[in-house]
């Protein structure tokens, strides 16, 4: 994943091409199509998708919540798409109501790139229970933690519940959007989509915030996938001073 600390466009190609770098170096062999770069889904990270797809380096838009930021990421050429299931608050705070499973996204989502032809890929991702899994069957791709992946595998198979059976299918009705080319419209769309929720869903909180308070209640999915390259960058530093 870039890192998600950097929120300008140039910071994250920037980022995405050392990792890419990076990736060469250690393992020459390794094909460059087999590596995806994981961006969030910020004007600015998806402007960087567009950018590094023209350089042949794959992106997935992560930290995803809304249809929006879905269009835009196609727009962009990211090969693949993470819609969150649940809020990533939901898997460390268990008394935590995140207004329950946005399956209904993937749905439309993959009906919209089908539709327009679009190549990107829906890889669901946040699911809490195996009904969650099930009822996304037929996905592009789902990521599923392995507890949830054994008890899905020892299950006896029921009748279809997939959501995306052709006649349960959830229609997607929308014409075809672009935003690719224009910010404002795209900022405007996406702070009003879900009356704000992806918004504020997705969005990081100002850095000095999460420098002071390490005991912050982050309930956005950049500011957790922040918290946690802090903590790996100072381990790091930490194993780094035991061996010096």
């Amino acid at each position: 994943m870039s890192n998600p600390a950097l929120i300008t466009t140039s910071g994250v190609v920037k980022n995405a091409r050392r990792i890419a770098a990076l990736t060469s170096r250690i393992s020459p062999t390794f094909p460059s199509s087999g590596l995806y770069i994981k961006v969030a889904s910020t004007w600015e990270g998806l402007q960087a998708c567009r950018q590094l797809t023209t350089q042949g380096i794959n992106t997935l838009a992560t930290t995803l919540f809304t249809m929006e930021q879905a269009v835009l990421a196609a727009e962009c050429g990211c090969k693949y798409i993470s819609p969150f299931v649940h809020e990533l608050k939901a898997f460390f705070d268990e008394s935590y109501d995140d207004g329950g499973a946005n399956l209904a996204l993937c749905v439309e989502v993959q009906q919209y790139y089908k539709r327009f032809c679009y190549p990107t890929k829906v890889k669901a991702a946040g699911l809490l229970s195996v009904g969650e899994a099930k009822q996304l069957a037929g996905v592009d791709a789902i990521t599923i933690a392995p507890d949830l992946l054994r008890t899905l595998a020892s299950e006896a198979v029921e009748e279809d519940v997939s959501l995306l059976t052709k006649d349960k299918t959830l229609k997607c009705e929308l014409d075809r959007l672009t935003y690719v080319d224009d910010e404002a419209a795209w900022k405007e769309a996406f702070a009003k989509a879900n009356n704000g929720r992806g918004l504020r869903n997705t969005t990081q909180v100002d850095s000095r915030d999460l420098m002071v308070d390490q005991n912050t209640d982050y309930t956005k999915a950049i500011d957790i996938f922040r918290e946690y390259q802090n903590k790996a960058e100072q381990l790091m530093l930490a194993k780094s001073a035991v061996e010096v």
